[in-house]
């Protein structure tokens, strides 16, 4: 059978267009679905699981929170969208956005304000002309009202009160651990964190 030699440019216009237009279809559905998509920041993922380094010093006394009674188990909910477990008292694991660093620590029992931090239903330390209580957020004083922050995912962060002249401020501030990253997975270098015994849904 004979074909019209004059038509074949203009069938394999038509084929080159329709294969095109897959290929194109083909890689917009593979790329767009493949992308690597943090597991924290994934809209689609309902549970909300972020992680954030933390320690608080009253002068030069680091305030220790690794106690039993500021951990939740299975047992003990401290809070039910904020926690410390596995006698770590250094990372905060946070289940709920929007969530502030000064409601989380009225659940261990420290109360703070934009000018004063109360240890444990003790003494009240408030700011004055030779006293500071200050907040800094991966190294940087944070300079709004404490009581507004909100950790990230992997912050790194020293409340401090006392003289802001201490020399020592910057050497705590240097050996904020950065453990966060480790349980929300984003450093892989440093291996997979255990399952994470607190009382909720926490995997990842």
């Amino acid at each position: 059978m004979n074909t019209d030699n004059s038509a074949q440019p203009i069938i394999a216009g038509i084929l080159g267009v329709c294969v095109g237009a897959g290929l194109v279809y083909f890689f917009l559905e593979t790329f767009a679905t493949s992308q690597p998509v943090h597991p924290i920041a994934n809209p689609f993922d309902t549970e909300y699981h972020v992680h954030a380094d933390f320690q608080i010093f009253v002068r030069d006394q680091q305030i220790d929170l690794t106690g039993d009674v500021f951990m939740t188990t299975n047992q003990q909910t401290v809070h039910k969208h904020a926690h410390l477990h596995d006698g770590n008292g250094e990372v905060k694991h946070i289940h709920s956005e929007d969530l502030t660093f000064a409601n989380f620590l009225q659940s261990l029992a420290i109360t703070l304000t934009d000018s004063c931090l109360t240890l444990f239903a003790g003494e009240t330390l408030c700011l004055d002309e030779k006293q500071a209580l200050l907040l800094y957020v991966n190294q940087e004083l944070y300079t709004e009202p404490l009581t507004q922050y909100v950790p990230v995912d992997n912050d790194r962060v020293l409340l401090y009160y006392g003289n802001p002249q201490n020399e020592n401020i910057q050497t705590y501030l240097e050996k904020i651990p950065s453990d966060a990253c480790y349980y929300s997975g984003t450093c892989p270098e440093r291996g997979t964190a255990p399952p994470e015994s607190c009382g909720l849904t926490c995997e990842l």
